[in-house]
């Protein structure tokens, strides 16, 4: 016979008893120990900030030493283009005389030739044409000097110890004149007469000598170098002005840091208090 029992569900509700775990409370003692580690660093970084801001607070420190040496530097690039622009031109003691130059160009020749004479000397150009296998031309036709008597020609008319400076001067001006004369008379125009003072001139602002095109190469080189010295100087400037926008910055945060240092370490109190250490055993 089956007999039927009723549970007294309220006998059955017992009270929960609080089980002992054997798992330690890894992950926050981990977690406070990554944030120690971390605080250290940051201590370390706001201290190092911290000097150079008390550095900064010095009649005398790391950044009044680097401006005195823009300074000096930017003064020492002003000497120098100011001795530049105010070199006094070397006098040439004698200029080239007014000798005629006679100009002729050859088209019947083969290749086409162009002469310069001055005093009986002769000076020769030949054109060049660069040609393709099939015979089409592929670059424009260049003149090229054969008879370059250019010592012979001042020689000739009682020039004597010519300078670098005045061949130099003479040997672009002859090419000048040579590739203006080809192109004139294959225009038909009218060829104007030059003489060789034309070819070479003193210049008044260096000293120099002076083109056929009154171009003067010692006062281009002298430009190119005031423009050099400008160039530099301008970027010590911009780096003057940047060391000195970082001074005031470093000056101006001496109270943030200290704040900051202040609560870093406060934390680190905290975390030491609470028994957070660094080593492995915890």
């Amino acid at each position: 016979m089956r007999r039927w029992w009723r549970r007294d569900h309220d006998q059955d509700e017992r009270p929960a008893v609080d089980r002992p775990t054997n798992q330690p409370e890894r992950p926050v003692r981990e977690a406070e120990r990554r944030r120690l580690a971390r605080l250290y660093q940051r201590r370390e970084e706001l201290r190092y900030d911290l000097m150079l801001a008390e550095q900064a607070r010095q009649p005398e420190n790391r950044w009044t030493e680097r401006l005195r040496e823009l300074d000096a530097a930017i003064a020492d690039l002003d000497e120098q283009r100011k001795a530049l622009e105010t070199a006094p031109p070397v006098l040439q003691l004698q200029p080239l005389p007014p000798v005629p130059v006679e100009v002729r160009v050859d088209l019947q020749a083969s290749p086409v030739t162009v002469e310069l004479e001055i005093s009986g000397v002769v000076l020769r150009w030949i054109e060049e044409v660069d040609w393709a296998e099939r015979g089409h031309q592929i670059a424009p036709a260049q003149l090229r000097r054969v008879e370059d008597e250019l010592e012979k020609v001042l020689a000739a008319v009682g020039y004597r110890d010519p300078s670098p400076e005045l061949l130099a001067t003479l040997a672009a001006s002859a090419d000048l004149v040579a590739a203006d004369a080809l192109e004139t008379v294959r225009r038909r125009q009218v060829w104007t007469d030059i003489r060789l003072d034309d070819l070479a001139r003193p210049c008044p602002a260096c000293g120099g000598w002076r083109d056929l095109r009154d171009r003067c190469p010692t006062c281009a080189a002298r430009a190119w170098q005031v423009q050099q010295l400008i160039l530099e100087r301008n970027r010590l400037r911009r780096e003057r002005d940047e060391v000195f926008r970082d001074w005031q910055r470093a000056r101006d945060r001496l109270p943030i840091i200290q704040r900051q240092l202040a609560e870093v370490e406060a934390d680190i109190r905290q975390l030491e208090e609470k028994g957070v250490r660094l080593s492995s055993d915890g």
